[in-house]
């Protein structure tokens, strides 16, 4: 079963400076034009990384990758 998240009691439990980054964070979302994930993309990131290695292997190659300051796209 899928977690699920109860929205309005998040928003009661907010205070207002919490209320208002909220806000600020949902307009830079959608001005940058983000969407939700997609069934289809999170099974396309399944298999760009190995099983067999190891998550310090993946946060390593990544700093590599930063550091030569190459994009890796997913499929």
């Amino acid at each position: 079963m899928a977690n699920v998240i109860d929205e309005e009691a998040l928003e009661r439990n907010r205070t207002p400076e919490q209320r208002e980054a909220w806000a600020r964070l949902l307009k830079q979302i959608e001005a940058q034009g983000i969407k939700p994930m997609t069934e289809e993309k999170l099974d396309a990131m399944a298999s760009v990384w190995p099983e067999d290695e190891s998550v310090d292997e993946f946060l390593e190659a990544r700093e590599r990758w930063r550091s030569e300051s190459r994009r890796r796209e997913l499929p």
